[in-house]
């Protein structure tokens, strides 16, 4: 009673490893990355369920290049799909489907700073198998559980799809653009998921409706090039979906490992430690070449619901293809895996 007297409330999902599922982060990301990417992620958390949550993202951006005397980065068009699942015998499920595109504003002729727009839409399925659901009015006194009897309520709809817009704009800046040893760049995005707070209720009587929270973002970080080998980088999110809010704060460690075969593969490791404040520790661990990247990381939960979850946390693993489109273009500095 005391549960079905208030208001429950949830959030989108989250990832931890946010900057390798740019699609996800934000729309005019679409318009960043020089070559052709293609991005997977997975997120298993709280193991010590029985069914833990887990979601699975596919993501692919296609950039667009302007022919002259040398190739214009001028956007890039993407699409990403996800697949979330949660509840005993995975009852309830959402599956996402986006398109995006962007178009980048170059501010000064050597391309040193740049903002890109982004906008996506597309569809958000949200599903409930009530079959696997019990429900007080299906026990008998004496037999205990009847799965014969039928719930004494309406369940509603198995199944809503409804559409979503989302929109993103970043400004980025490389103030190292021409030295290749030293220097530093930055970025900063603002997003916005959706905008048209879509109805998400199963219910179809009047008065039941229940509009989704726009969901917003602000990111940035910064790029150091320390040496020709070492960068480190900086980076913090803020999000806030109807009065809650969560942010993410922590630095990534970028190494380019030596020898020639290394060099000519670009082969680098990344180390990153993070806070998800009054949530959880977060570190990780990635592998980079010029065109495969591998991140693993772990949560380490701190808050009061580790009680609760035997003191795991959330793995996430993602691996991201990359074919190169514009040759001796600099991709855009922040640590997409």
């Amino acid at each position: 009673m005391v549960a079905l007297s208030g208001k429950l409330s949830a959030q989108d999902p989250h990832f931890s490893q946010y900057y390798s599922n740019p699609l996800y982060l934000n729309p005019a990301m679409t318009g960043l990355d020089s070559d052709v990417y293609f991005g997977l992620n997975y997120r298993s958390q709280w193991k010590s369920l029985d069914v833990p949550f887990e979601i699975a993202q596919f993501s692919m951006v296609y950039p667009l290049m302007e022919r002259g005397s040398q190739f214009k980065h001028r956007g890039g068009v993407g699409m990403t799909v996800y697949h979330e699942m949660a509840g005993e015998g995975n009852n309830f499920k959402t599956t996402s489907y986006t398109v995006s595109g962007a178009y980048n504003l170059f501010l000064k002729a050597d391309a040193s700073q740049m903002i890109s727009v982004g906008l996506q839409g597309g569809f958000i399925s949200k599903q409930v198998d009530f079959n696997n659901l019990t429900w007080g009015s299906q026990y008998d006194p004496f037999i205990g559980f009847d799965s014969n009897i039928a719930p004494s309520l309406d369940l509603g709809n198995e199944r809503t799809t409804f559409p979503v817009i989302h929109a993103g704009i970043i400004w980025y800046f490389d103030q190292g653009k021409k030295r290749m040893r030293s220097g530093f760049s930055g970025f900063l995005g603002l997003a916005a998921s959706n905008l048209n707070k879509p109805d998400e209720s199963l219910l179809d009587e009047p008065g039941s409706e229940s509009p989704l929270p726009t969901l917003y973002k602000a990111h940035g970080g910064l790029n150091f090039r320390m040496s020709h080998q070492l960068t480190i980088s900086p980076n913090i999110l803020y999000m806030a979906q109807h009065n809650r809010q969560q942010i993410n704060a922590g630095v990534y460690v970028t190494y380019q490992l030596a020898g020639s075969a290394a060099r000519m593969n670009k082969l680098k490791m990344q180390l990153g430690t993070w806070y998800r404040f009054d949530d959880a520790f977060i570190v990780s661990l990635g592998l980079m070449t010029k065109n495969m990247g591998f991140g693993f990381s772990y949560d380490f939960n701190n808050s009061s619901l580790r009680r609760f979850t035997g003191g795991n946390g959330a793995v996430e693993a993602s691996i991201s293809y990359r074919i190169v489109k514009g040759k001796g273009l600099r991709r855009f500095s922040t640590p997409l895996l």
